[in-house]
C-alpha cells in the first residue's frame, strides 16, 4: 500500500490535557500564624472575658514564660506542617521536586526515563602514502576534543552501511588505498568491568562509572554474549539480563532466578562493557577536529602518520531526561499503556521514541484521512530532535520507529510515516523604553531574550498551533521597563503583526529574532 502525498485530515491527535495541579503549601500554618492563633484561642477561653475559665491567664507579654511555651509549640507545629506538605508533594508526579523521588515514581509504574545519548558523527581516516598491505587501527580509537563544559572524548569505530558502529572490528584502510570514510565517531568513553557470578537469585552488578549511555551495555558470561531485555521471559530461563538506572544514570545489571532469566553460575566470569558520557558536547560542527596519530603497519619497522577528520557534524547528543521531562512524559506513557490504539497513543509512543545512534523524535502528530475507506490508515508526521531544535528525520530513525509501532499498533492499522513541515518565522520586536534605562540595556535585553526563548521552547509548541503576537506581548508584558511593544511576524510568503497560522502538518519555529530598542 502506498502513502498518498496530499491528504485532508479527518481527525488529528492532541496533547494530553492535564488539570492544573498546584503545590500544597502551608499558608496560615507558619510560625507567626500558629502563635497568633494559639494566643487568640487562649485569650478567648481563659482571658479576662474567657468563655471557659475567665480571668485565669492574662500574661500575654513577650517575656512571659507562657509565651515562650506557646512559641515552642508554634515552632514544632510549623516544622511538622511544612514537612507533611513537602512529603505529600513528593508523592505526585505533578508536584514532585526531587529527581530521586521522580525516579521512584517511574519505577512504580514501570516507566524508564531516557538515559544520556551519545552524539554521532562521520569520520575519514587518511594516509599520506599508499601501502601494499592493509593498515589496521584498533578500536575504539580515542580522540579528546576541547569543550567548555567538561572534557569530551570521541571514540572512532568501523561502521556498517548505515553508519552503525561495529564494536568488535578494526578500522581498515585497504591495501592500495589512502583513506577509509566508513568510520563513525561516538561521543563518550568505553569502560570494561569484570564481576564474578555468585550463583544467587537476582544477582545485581553495580557499574562503577556514570552516566551510562543509553543502550551501550554488553554482557558476556564465560565468553557467551547475553541479551538485554525489558522483562525476563516467563517460564523460559534464557541468557538474559535487565538494566535499571538511578537518578544519576548509574546503571545496575540484574540477572534472573532460573525461572525467568538464567542465574550466572557460581564463580563464572561476568564481563560488562559499557560507555559513559552523552549530552550535547559531542554535537560538533563539520571539520571541527583534524588530528594525526601514529599507526604500526605489518611488514614495516616504523610507524606511519594517519589523519583523522570529521566530515559531518555531530548530532543526536542528549543529556538524558530531567525532572521536567519525567513530569511531562510519565502521565502520557501511563495513559498509552505502551500500545497504540488512539491517535493520542500514537503521538505519545512516537514522541518518546529514541534510538542509540539515529536520533530521537522531537515532535509528531497522528492524522486520520478524510476520504475513502481510510479509517484504518494513520498518517504520522514526524520531526527529529537536534539539540533544542527540529530537523527532518533520517531514514534509519523512520525504519526503527516503524518497527517499534508494528509491535504495538492495532493489527488492522496501517501506519504511514511522513516528514512534518517546519514553518520558520522571523520575529521583529520593537520595544519602547524610557531613556533612563538605556544604561541597563544589556541586562534588559538578556532578560527579554530569556523570555522569548522560553516562549518558543519546544515543549510549548506543537503541530497546527498558531503564533499570535498578542501571546508574545503577554509573555513580555511583565518586564516593567517596557512602555510599548510592537511585533512583526514574517515568513517566506506572508507577514503580519497579528497572526501566523500553521497547517495540520506544520509546526512554527522562530528563525531570526530581532530586538530593537526605542528610547523616549
Amino acid at each position: 500500500m502506498s502513502c498518498p502525498i496530499d491528504i485532508k485530515p479527518f481527525s488529528q491527535s492532541e496533547n494530553l490535557k492535564k488539570p492544573n495541579i498546584f503545590n500544597l503549601n502551608y499558608t496560615n500554618q507558619d510560625f507567626n500564624s500558629m502563635k497568633t492563633r494559639l494566643v487568640d484561642f487562649i485569650r478567648e477561653r481563659f482571658g479576662t472575658t474567657g468563655t471557659v475559665i475567665p480571668n485565669t491567664f492574662n500574661d500575654f507579654i513577650e517575656s512571659d514564660v507562657g509565651i515562650m511555651l506557646i512559641e515552642n509549640w508554634a515552632f514544632l507545629a510549623d516544622t511538622l506542617s511544612f514537612k507533611m506538605d513537602q512529603i505529600v508533594n513528593e508523592l505526585f508526579i505533578d508536584t514532585v521536586t526531587e529527581v530521586e523521588n521522580a525516579f521512584r515514581l517511574c519505577k512504580l509504574f514501570g516507566f524508564m526515563p531516557t538515559p544520556p545519548i551519545a552524539a554521532r558523527s562521520k569520520w575519514i581516516v587518511q594516509l599520506n602514502n599508499v601501502f601494499n598491505t592493509d593498515v589496521l587501527i584498533d578500536t575504539p580509537y580515542r580522540i579528546d576534543i576541547p569543550s567548555p563544559d567538561r572534557p569530551t572524548t570521541i571514540e572512532l569505530f568501523a561502521a556498517d552501511s548505515n553508519f552503525m558502529p561495529l564494536f568488535d572490528e578494526q578500522i581498515i584502510i585497504p591495501a592500495g588505498q589512502k583513506f577509509n570514510k566508513s568510520i563513525v565517531g561516538i561521543e563518550g568513553k568505553t569502560i570494561e568491568e569484570e564481576f564474578s557470578g555468585n550463583g544467587q537469585v537476582a544477582q545485581t552488578a553495580t557499574l562503577s562509572f556514570l552516566p551510562v549511555i543509553y543502550n551501550s551495555i554488553r554482557v558476556e558470561v564465560d565468553g557467551n554474549m547475553w541479551n538485554q531485555v525489558d522483562y525476563f521471559t516467563d517460564s523460559q530461563p534464557r541468557r538474559e539480563y535487565r538494566v535499571e538506572y538511578n537518578s544519576n544514570y548509574q546503571a545496575f545489571v540484574m540477572f534472573g532466578n532460573n525461572r525467568t532469566g538464567l542465574i550466572p553460575s557460581n564463580g563464572s566470569r561476568i564481563r560488562i562493557t559499557y560507555r559513559i558520557g552523552g549530552g550535547l558536547s559531542g554535537n560538533i560542527v563539520t571539520g571541527f577536529v583534524e588530528t594525526q596519530g601514529q599507526v604500526l603497519v605489518n611488514g614495516l619497522d616504523f610507524t606511519v602518520p594517519v589523519t583523522y577528520r570529521n566530515y559531518s557534524k555531530g548530532e543526536f547528543g542528549y543529556a538524558g531526561d530531567g525532572i521536567d521531562d519525567i513530569r511531562r512524559n510519565l502521565p502520557k506513557w501511563i495513559k498509552a499503556q505502551d500500545r497504540a490504539v488512539t491517535g493520542e497513543d500514537y503521538k505519545t509512543l512516537t514522541d518518546q521514541f529514541k534510538t542509540p545512534y539515529s536520533g530521537q523524535i522531537g515532535k509528531s502528530t497522528a492524522v486520520l484521512r478524510n476520504h475513502g475507506c481510510s479509517g484504518n490508515i494513520v498518517d504520522l508526521y514526524i520531526l527529529a530532535k537536534d539539540g533544542e531544535d527540529l530537523v527532518l528525520a533520517n531514514n534509519e530513525l523512520k525504519v526503527s520507529l516503524n518497527q517499534e509501532l508494528n509491535i504495538k499498533k492495532m493489527l488492522t492499522d496501517f501506519v504511514c510515516i511522513k516528514d512534518g513541515n517546519i514553518k520558520l518565522v522571523d520575529v521583529n520586536i520593537d520595544l519602547t523604553l524610557d531613556k533612563f534605562y538605556k544604561k541597563t540595556e544589556k541586562e534588559i535585553r538578556a532578560n527579554i531574550t530569556r523570555k522569548i526563548n522560553s516562549f518558543f521552547s519546544l515543549n510549548n509548541w506543537d503541530y497546527n498551533q498558531n503564533l499570535k503576537s498578542s501571546d508574545l506581548i503577554k509573555e513580555l508584558s511583565d518586564v516593567k521597563e517596557i512602555e510599548n511593544i510592537q511585533i512583526m511576524l514574517i515568513t517566506s510568503d506572508e507577514s503580519s503583526d497579528v497572526l501566523i497560522s500553521s497547517k495540520f502538518n506544520e509546526i512554527i519555529r522562530p528563525d531570526i529574532v530581532t530586538l530593537s530598542f526605542i528610547y523616549n
